[in-house]
């Protein structure tokens, strides 16, 4: 088990896209601990929720959380979740702005859904 760290670093308020230091694609293995981490500038005010897509297997357990006195948030991947498989989730998140809100387009919600993928344990 590891810690992954991904690093928002852009966003496009008008997709929803954000653009990740993993380009989209997260490679897990079962009990990896997953640290979402805003970074300065990226157009990303506050991730609202992360969360797995209806009609999927639950990613996450315990479910993602912020960290406290923090902006990022993090999860672990479910410990029993089966391997050689990819899941997308969402992030939902919220816009950035230097203004007041909603006047430069600051506060608007928006969702993503980039991939988990799941690799067998290492023995």
């Amino acid at each position: 088990m590891g810690d992954i760290i991904i690093k928002i670093t852009a966003s496009d308020p008008k997709t929803g896209k954000l653009t990740m230091s993993d380009q989209g694609t997260t490679n897990v293995i079962q009990g990896d601990q997953v640290t979402w981490e805003i970074e300065p500038n990226s157009g990303v005010a506050a991730i609202t929720k992360i969360s797995e897509k209806p009609m999927s297997f639950d990613l996450f357990k315990p479910d993602p959380k912020q960290l406290p006195n923090s902006i990022n948030w993090q999860g672990t991947i479910n410990p029993d979740i089966g391997s050689d498989q990819e899941e997308t989730y969402y992030i939902e998140w919220t816009t950035a702005g230097t203004g007041w809100l909603g006047k430069d387009g600051a506060g608007q919600h928006k969702k993503f859904d980039p991939i988990i993928r799941i690799k067998p344990k290492q023995i």
